[in-house]
């Protein structure tokens, strides 16, 4: 009978190997490898990410990565697995592997106190809706450098040492309404930030400028970021004025000029929401389902307050 439990340190490098053709992001095989070992195995990574695997006889059937989240729906705290890069090998797929891992994953998950599962789509919705999930609005925002104002000062890169000053003002920049929602507590982006300075090293390149900051009389405002192939890609902002924001996008004008990225790629999400016109996603569709009956969870096609941050 098929059992689910974390991969050994060989099967690791069997499944980065597998996913490398799909989700890759332009590094050959040798340094996408070594970059997720090293994510795999960082002090960000303890306790609440895991790489899963379902086998029987000794042999590998499919395999997954597994967050545990944290985040707040209808008013209520909410405990969450997150699931991502579901890999079945080639030769085995059509079979229902994938799907007997996920329900035991799922059930797993429930054990240990999570009530509900999120994921991020990149093929056909149906396949995880007839395995009990509900696809959410996924809307993205891409937004022409020319539209956000000329840089006026006042913003700075965000230094070392300030994560938790970053994630305590994206904190507070949620309005704790009714919408689903994933917690800033800290943890999301010390794994985002750990991601970003591996991809980094994978390239050969030295400290990726993943934030900016905005201080003074006129108020507070940051920004999370990261460079796409061709984009600026705002994994979240938050601000306590106006006239902070506006500083905000001004700053990040700037650093879009200086990059070569001609459009900032945004999820609109909390204060990010209704800022910009947005369109709907053809990839990294959100998904949501209860791990257990009673659970109450956003239903299919609600708004949700999920930010590119959130995409782990």
């Amino acid at each position: 009978m098929p059992a689910l439990r974390d991969l050994t340190a060989e099967e690791r490098v069997a499944y980065f190997q597998g996913v490398q053709p799909i989700w890759g992001g332009g590094l050959d095989e040798p340094l996408f490898v070594a970059f997720q070992r090293r994510l795999a195995d960082s002090i960000e990574a303890r306790d609440r990410y895991r790489l899963l695997g379902l086998f029987e006889g000794g042999s590998f059937l499919s395999a997954m990565k597994a967050y545990e989240l944290q985040g707040r729906f209808a008013g209520q705290p909410v405990r969450l697995i997150g699931i991502g890069a579901v890999f079945t090998p080639p030769p085995l797929r059509r079979q229902g592997f994938a799907a007997a891992m996920l329900s035991l994953a799922m059930d797993e998950y429930a054990h240990r106190g999570c009530s509900a599962a999120v994921l991020f789509s990149d093929i056909d919705a149906d396949y995880y809706e007839r395995l009990g999930f509900r696809a959410l609005e996924s809307r993205e925002c891409l937004v022409e450098s020319s539209a956000l104002p000329r840089p006026a000062g006042g913003f700075r890169a965000v230094g070392p040492g300030e994560e938790g000053a970053v994630s305590a003002l994206l904190a507070a920049g949620r309005d704790g309404g009714e919408r689903l929602t994933l917690s800033r507590d800290g943890w999301t982006l010390r794994l985002q930030l750990r991601r970003l300075r591996e991809l980094a090293r994978a390239r050969g390149v030295g400290e990726p400028e993943w934030g900016i900051r905005v201080e003074g009389r006129a108020g507070d405002a940051v920004a999370m970021i990261r460079l796409g192939r061709d984009t600026l890609d705002l994994l979240d902002a938050a601000w306590t004025t106006d006239a902070a924001r506006g500083r905000l996008l001004g700053a990040l004008r700037d650093c879009m000029a200086r990059s070569g990225r001609s459009r900032l790629r945004l999820w609109p999400a909390h204060q990010l929401r209704d800022l910009f016109a947005s369109q709907q996603r053809t990839a990294a569709l959100a998904m949501v389902a209860p791990l257990r009956d009673g659970v109450a969870v956003p239903g299919r096609g609600a708004s949700a307050e999920l930010a590119l941050l959130d995409h782990i």
